[in-house]
């Protein structure tokens, strides 16, 4: 098979061979250094007999979407029948004897006392240190990759202890097969958010002071709570996502899950994606397309609403949110994302003004669902885009 890789790869291949058994790669997004990593994995299944490959990430479904699919699709692009994989078990068994197995780490206790062939550590700064030194020391190849969102326990707890390693940058220029597209969103964000151009760039560490939300007030559970009141919040977009998010708020705890999140949605797409939800449940939607919140009313049948947005309702909403645990399902992975790398806009000079940087569908659609509870005055009882 021909190889069609980027930097990532190669460089992992040269560090190897090299003798470098520690490799960290420190990426922006879109730099393909998941892909490129799987990619390498693969490939060293190919080149050995009897070993044990174990790529370890934050949660299923983040490995589901991420490293599984890339494996599903390298595999199938590559024609072989030399492998099976086990579904209840999540991993694949090559006729060379060799094992790629895959473990979040809320699932990893069997894990952690075997020894491996090689470790690879999906978006490690999402790990704990324990759990991630415990399995490095039972590993002859460790393989990490992250986004440099905020320093955590890398140079200071880890690296110290594993030499020699190498610490590998990219960013999506090293990437050859991101679409032109995506390659002009980057470019433009980057124009305007500094701190996005120094971690996505640069791949140099954000400023924590410029995160929104404490990454410790970010709490991933496995399911949303039975018997829990909660609404439904709704944020529109066409080229941006859609968003339809659940939450329900019981003291210093606010409970979130992503319904769906996705982009290009047409009335058919709204039709189908809430067919699992009540229609007796409410819904508050983005006030701005009144023709969608009429549609999803008046055709649909559902019990939706316009939200208020009132002068400083985001400010207002941020801060509420600010002083809350978010526990947050592992399904729901673009909104875990975005309440991580949500951040505060700075102007040339580093002076805040006051506005936020980062994606916000889902949060929007957190925040409208919460809008009776953050602002408690008598609701109109109007529905069908008749904003309150």
């Amino acid at each position: 098979m021909e190889i069609k890789a980027n930097k990532v790869f190669f460089e992992t291949e040269s560090a190897l061979k090299s003798g470098i058994n520690t490799i960290i790669h420190r990426g922006g997004t879109a730099s393909a250094k998941t892909y490129d990593l799987t990619l390498f994995i693969i490939f060293l299944c190919t080149q050995y007999r009897n070993k044990v490959f174990t790529v370890v990430s934050e949660s299923l479904p983040h490995l589901k979407i991420g490293v599984m699919r890339y494996a599903t699709e390298i595999l199938g692009k590559m024609g072989n029948t030399g492998y099976k994989f086990n579904a209840s078990g999540n991993f694949y068994e090559f006729e060379r004897g060799n094992i790629l197995e895959f473990f979040s780490t809320d699932r990893i206790d069997k894990a952690l006392g075997a020894r491996r062939f090689l470790l690879y550590g999906n978006e490690i700064n999402s790990l704990k240190y324990e759990v991630w030194d415990e399995l490095a020391r039972r590993s002859e190849i460790i393989l990490g990759d992250f986004n440099p969102t905020r320093q955590f326990w890398l140079e200071d707890k880890f690296l110290p202890y594993y030499t020699p390693h190498i610490i590998i940058k990219s960013n999506y220029m090293d990437n050859a097969f991101c679409p032109e597209h995506e390659k002009e969103r980057i470019r433009r964000r980057a124009e305007i958010d500094s701190n996005f151009k120094r971690i996505h760039i640069d791949c140099e560490y954000g400023n924590a002071d410029d995160l929104v939300f404490e990454p410790k007030n970010i709490i991933l559970i496995d399911t949303f709570p039975k018997d829990l009141k909660y609404s439904y919040g709704m944020d529109f977009g066409f080229v941006a996502p859609s968003t339809l998010i659940k939450v329900a708020v019981v003291g210093d705890d606010v409970y979130i899950h992503e319904e769906f999140y996705k982009a290009g949605m047409n009335e058919n797409d709204f039709k189908t994606k809430l067919l699992p939800i009540n229609k007796a449940e409410k819904i508050i939607a983005d006030s701005e397309d009144q023709r969608m919140i009429d549609y999803i009313y008046r055709q649909l049948g559902y019990n939706i609403k316009a939200a208020k947005k009132a002068a400083g309702s985001v400010d207002f909403s941020i801060s509420y949110l600010q002083g809350k645990r978010l526990n947050i399902t592992k399904t729901s992975i673009n909104t875990i994302k975005e309440f991580r790398e949500l951040s505060h806009a700075k102007d040339r000079y580093g002076n805040a003004t006051g506005k936020y940087n980062g994606d916000d569908h889902s949060i929007d659609g957190t925040r409208y669902a919460l809008e009776d509870i953050i602002f408690p005055i008598k609701a109109n009882t109007n529905f069908g885009g008749i904003s309150f």
